[in-house]
């Protein structure tokens, strides 16, 4: 396996990762975050965005960073999450490959 390749992440897989991390950051179950809920309303400061699409990059194995737009304009974590995998597919077709 290339380890250079992206991960190959449904936009349902991104989700539940997103889910899961504003869950800890905000110190709460992750059933009490609602894919629906656009991600400003966490309270989640810029700094701690920042490092959460950081590692989301790190944990795709994104050879370039995903504009923060993706997560801050978004309506919703759930449309984030789509809009994230369809930049991700992007970035897999332009680079060849992609890690299953």
């Amino acid at each position: 396996m290339n380890s250079d390749l992206i991960r190959q992440a449904s936009a349902g897989e991104i989700e539940s990762w997103i889910i899961a991390r504003i869950a800890e950051i905000v110190n709460v179950a992750p059933a009490a975050v609602s894919p629906d809920a656009p991600f400003d309303s966490f309270g989640i400061d810029s700094a701690k965005a920042i490092s959460l699409m950081v590692e989301l990059e790190n944990w795709l194995n994104l050879p370039d960073e995903l504009p923060l737009e993706l997560l801050f304009e978004a309506e919703a974590i759930r449309d984030a999450a789509a809009g994230i995998a369809a930049a991700v597919s992007d970035m897999a077709a332009q680079q060849g490959g992609v890690q299953p």
